[in-house]
């Protein structure tokens, strides 16, 4: 059984609208939206371990989930997860880190990942560090970017 759940986070000065969706007590996806005016979003546990997500203050394991793909896809994720909190790497070096010569692969494959945040393709950035692609947007990419340089390591 699906069960949705909408939270909110505040990130700097601003509220996201978070869209998850849980299957048998594990989050399997979630998407990112600007909030079109702040709601009580400190009420939220879920919204508490985001946050700690983001400020690498906790890790991803602190959320039960399960990210669904291809083996391919998985990989990629896998590799991401792997980029520092406040590092960034870019297509082409999650491409040879996962053994494929294609960038293009790799962003399709960040493209369909289920868990931004969890699993962290905000952190993916174009080979000369533009930003480039982001399921919820670039202004949320930049957004999440710019929370983990001003939280600092």
């Amino acid at each position: 059984m699906i069960k949705r759940e909408i939270f909110y986070l505040k990130i700097l000065c601003y509220t996201l609208k978070v869209r998850g969706q849980w299957e048998n007590g594990f989050l399997i996806r979630i998407k990112l939206d600007f909030a079109n005016e702040p709601e009580a979003w400190a009420s939220s546990p879920l919204a508490h371990k985001f946050r700690g997500i983001l400020k690498g203050e906790l890790n991803r394991s602190s959320i039960p989930f399960k990210a669904k793909g291809t083996a391919f896809q998985k990989r990629v994720w896998d590799a991401t997860c792997r980029i520092p909190f406040g590092g960034l790497s870019s297509y082409i070096e999650i491409a040879s880190e996962v053994g494929c010569g294609s960038p293009r692969a790799v962003g399709q494959a960040l493209k369909s990942n289920p868990l931004p945040i969890i699993i962290p393709c905000h952190r993916v950035v174009g080979k000369k560090g533009n930003l480039v692609g982001f399921s919820c947007g670039l202004e949320i990419k930049a957004l999440l970017l710019h929370f983990e340089t001003k939280t600092g390591v």
